[in-house]
């Protein structure tokens, strides 16, 4: 494995070397016709639900999101104000499994940069990565021959030794051990974006359109991702929209069923419900999800939500812990952005747009493409209108 790893890698360096000097637009072009490509992939759609261990309709859902980040126009205006240097000549991605399609953003990043790459996919989705590389070259040969995709085991030292050493910089996603871990060895070459979760602040009287959109934010990727909310912190009404909430998730699941859940979901998901019971919280609990009102929030997934009553929306600053968030969705109230930076926090959105980040959004507070740059910066937090 290492040794074929290796040529790839050779011929990628060589393909980006051919490339020198080649346009932004190009690139930009190229890459969004990809992402309209891979979208529609038959192959890709057909067998990810069962890799990633989520339900068709969700697959369906979930590509056409991913893709939509590959906006040609956006790509452009993220290079002119991000791209700075003298660009890497190999930037390896490491990524993670806990959500289908994080291939595609890698990759388009590291061609925006003019960098040749590697990405080592997920265990549970070592699809996506192959599969754009295939729409790639369908639009880009000469392009596509910069990216090599790959899989090998997790903890594999003698592979990451020898392919990610040779990357200028490695971008690893994932649990914090695992992450930590690569960082140790590698050192400072490493970007190191480990395990993160989003919550939700709202009046308790929106709309039954912000109460859809935020049932929908739960819903998708099934609460596996850092965008997904786990918490919610109402001023006003709490115990109301809980049970607005409750009745929202029973609407999605209809088009988004959940998947049948493994025994240790299953044992997760009780054990927090009985300790919120026992603790006198209130549960709500249905087919489409569950809503506590109170408890201490876990991450149990299963469209697991815990909804806390504020006084004020400024008080949810002292309710997330440093460096923990990365994004908040926001409907009815208006909160500090510069508050929510200094917490930690890289999005500010709309709920309903929690998990429809931007390319550009600036995961762990990094700016998307200028990290690849290894450009100096401040914590950065995206407010989206």
């Amino acid at each position: 494995m290492i040794g074929g790893l290796q040529r790839e890698i050779d011929a990628a360096l060589a393909a980006r070397a051919r490339l020198c000097g080649r346009s932004v637009r190009e690139t930009a072009a190229a890459l969004a016709a990809a992402g309209a490509r891979w979208r529609s992939d038959p192959a890709l759609s057909s067998k990810l639900p069962e890799a990633a261990h989520l339900g068709a309709g969700m697959v369906r859902a979930v590509l056409p999101i991913v893709a939509s980040q590959l906006d040609a126009a956006l790509l452009c205006e993220v290079h002119a104000r991000e791209a700075s240097g003298t660009p890497p000549a190999l930037v390896a991605h490491v990524l993670a499994s806990n959500v289908p399609g994080l291939a595609v953003p890698a990759i388009a990043l590291s061609c925006l940069a003019g960098a040749a790459t590697v990405v080592k996919s997920g265990r549970a989705d070592r699809l996506s990565a192959p599969a754009f590389h295939r729409a790639l070259a369908a639009v880009d040969p000469d392009l596509a021959a910069t990216v090599v995709t790959a899989y090998w085991p997790g903890g594999a030292t003698d592979v990451e030794d020898a392919i990610l050493g040779r990357a200028d910089l490695v971008v690893a996603s994932g649990a914090d051990a695992s992450v930590g871990t690569l960082a140790r060895r590698l050192g400072t070459r490493v970007v190191a974006q480990g395990g993160r979760t989003s919550v939700a602040v709202a009046l308790g009287d929106v709309d039954d359109a912000v109460v859809a959109g935020l049932a929908t934010d739960v819903a998708l990727y099934e609460q596996r991702g850092c965008l997904s909310p786990h918490r919610v912190f109402v001023v006003g009404d709490a115990a109301g929209l809980a049970e607005r909430l409750r009745a929202a998730l029973d609407d999605v699941a209809r088009s988004l069923p959940r998947p049948p859940a493994t025994t240790a979901e299953r044992a997760a998901h009780r054990l927090a419900v009985e300790e919120a019971r026992f603790g006198g919280a209130t549960v709500l609990e249905s087919t489409g999800g569950t809503v506590i009102v109170g408890g201490t929030a876990t991450e149990v997934g299963r469209r697991t939500v815990f909804v806390h009553a504020l006084e004020t929306a400024g008080e949810v600053g002292t309710r997330i812990a440093p460096a923990t968030v990365e994004c908040v969705g926001v409907a009815g109230v208006v909160l500090d952005a510069d508050m929510l930076r200094r917490r930690g926090v890289a999005r500010l959105c709309p709920i309903g747009a929690m998990q429809r980040p931007r390319i550009d959004w600036p995961r762990g507070q990094r700016p998307a493409l200028g990290s690849l740059f290894r450009l100096p910066s401040e914590p950065r937090i995206q407010v989206e209108a």
